[in-house]
């Protein structure tokens, strides 16, 4: 649904497109509501994620997804950092993005992978906060173990792992936590990463 906000000018009201509302939404919960996840909802998110931008068209993305009771979502868990396994329990669906490092057609390697893959997931996190649920993604993880425990050719490489479900609430959390789960991240300005005619020299967005 749309909403009314302010215009830049303050003199008028203008709709906010639905896109930034999710922009707004979106978040990386650590405490989800374990109910299992309705596997038409699961594939809305992917196939929204597939229409993903790539170098080439090569789509480099894979995606390893189970849900809690498989055995392959312990397999995966193992996987992950200690801190991270002090709360991934909690939620319902537990995946691994893993890219394929080389072009299909020129056998070169797509130094792209990782980007690319980044923006499918960036589309599934949209598509996610679109049905009500939130996507967060792992850095912390063994990629060495993940590769070696899933038997993954050496032509593809682990680029992160994440978690999907309904977030839930942040006392379910360790104490440790729980203070984490209640702050709102912070953003950079615009004008400490978009630069101009030198770097370092901030992009002017005003009018003339």
């Amino acid at each position: 649904m749309e909403q009314l906000i302010q215009s830049r000018d303050g003199e008028k009201f203008v709709r906010e497109p639905l896109i930034t509302q999710h922009l707004k939404k979106r978040w990386s919960p650590r405490s989800f509501i374990s109910e299992p996840m309705n596997l038409k909802t699961l594939q809305q998110i992917f196939e929204a994620a597939a229409t993903s931008m790539s170098s080439y068209n090569e789509q480099p993305w894979n995606i390893i997804l189970t849900q809690k009771g498989n055995p392959l979502y312990e397999k995966l868990f193992n996987c992950l950092s200690e801190f991270n396994q002090e709360w991934v329990s909690t939620a319902p669906c537990l995946g691994a993005v893993v890219s394929k490092k080389y072009f299909t057609q020129s056998r070169k390697e797509n130094r792209h992978r990782f980007y690319d893959s980044g923006a499918f997931m960036a589309y599934a996190s949209l598509q996610a906060c679109e049905l009500g649920y939130q996507i967060h993604q792992m850095a912390g993880f063994s990629p060495g173990k993940l590769m070696m425990d899933l038997k993954i050719p050496h032509t593809y490489e682990a680029a992160t792992m994440f978690v999907i479900g309904k977030p839930g609430s942040p006392d379910k959390l360790p104490v440790n936590l729980q203070k984490q789960e209640k702050q709102k991240s912070s953003r950079k300005a615009l004008s400490s990463f978009i630069f101009s005619t030198s770097w370092g020299e901030s992009y002017n967005f005003e009018e003339d």
